[in-house]
Parts: C-alpha cells; structure tokens; sequence
C-alpha cells in the first residue's frame, strides 16, 4: 500500500470515528434516562480520544494500527447499517 493510500485509508477510518460519535450524540439527545446520557457521553469521550490516536496525539504506533483494525472490523459495519436503514 502506497503512503497516499494508507493516509486515505486513515482519514477514513478518523471519519468512521466521526460518525460514530456523531450517531452517539444523537442517541444522547433521545435518551430518557440520566443512565443513558452519562453511558453516551462515556461513548463519546472514548471516540475523541481514539480519533486522538489515530492522529498520532494519543497512544503509539501499535495502538493507532490496532484501532485502525477496530475501526474497519467493529465499527463501519455499524455505520453501514445505520445508513442503509434511512
């Protein structure tokens, strides 16, 4: 994979992160329960700091090539689903 792509790939993979917290945030806006706002607001804390990692601001190389590995296997799946059923 040449840099060009591998740098595309992650730009991906940060945008995959964006929409998962985008969708988390309105989930928060429609959740009933203080529960379920501190649970999302815990969701979104946690997909700014993996978006950090993937930047290189948080975590090492490992960890940004672990992430990336979650982004594409956990989490575009979901955002996949999310779309298709709009």
């Amino acid at each position: 994979m040449s840099a060009a792509e591998q740098a595309m790939n992650y730009d991906l993979a940060i945008d995959i992160i964006n929409l998962m917290r985008v969708m988390a945030s309105k989930q928060k806006q429609e959740a009933t329960s203080e529960r379920e706002r501190k649970e999302l607001d815990e969701k979104i804390d946690m997909y700014c700091y993996e978006e950090g990692v993937l930047t290189g601001r948080n975590g090492n190389e490992k960890a940004r090539i672990s992430l990336y590995d979650k982004v594409f296997r956990l989490y575009s799946p979901i955002v996949k689903a999310s779309y298709a059923n709009q």
